[in-house]
């Protein structure tokens, strides 16, 4: 699995207070892994209304920590982190993301 990983670069979103005002602020997290899309029997599992949605795969070293519903870009989209499995004994973590719902500007 491992011999499969690149170097990936994602932004973290995280809401800070900033003179008074809740501010979104993106920073960036690297590390090596591999994103895949859901396969289909993935997604067949998923409620109705949620597999339309984009959900991706991230495997990648345990450096990269992240928390379900945390929010991290990925190829200028953001996802929001549905679920973590810790595969850390074989070297990994795998996290489902899901593209996050934005408001139109």
């Amino acid at each position: 699995m491992l011999g499969w990983f690149y170097p990936l670069e994602l932004g973290r979103a995280q809401k800070q207070q900033i003179d008074g005002l809740t501010q979104e602020i993106l920073t960036t997290v690297k590390s090596k892994g591999v994103v895949q899309p859901l396969s289909a029997q993935q997604l067949a599992i998923k409620p109705e209304g949620q597999r339309a949605w984009i959900w991706l795969s991230v495997y990648c070293l345990p450096d990269l920590v992240l928390q379900p519903s945390d929010i991290i870009v990925y190829n200028c989209l953001r996802y929001r982190v549905m679920a973590k499995h810790d595969y850390t004994m074989h070297g990994f973590i795998h996290y489902e993301i899901v593209e996050d719902y934005q408001e139109a500007a």
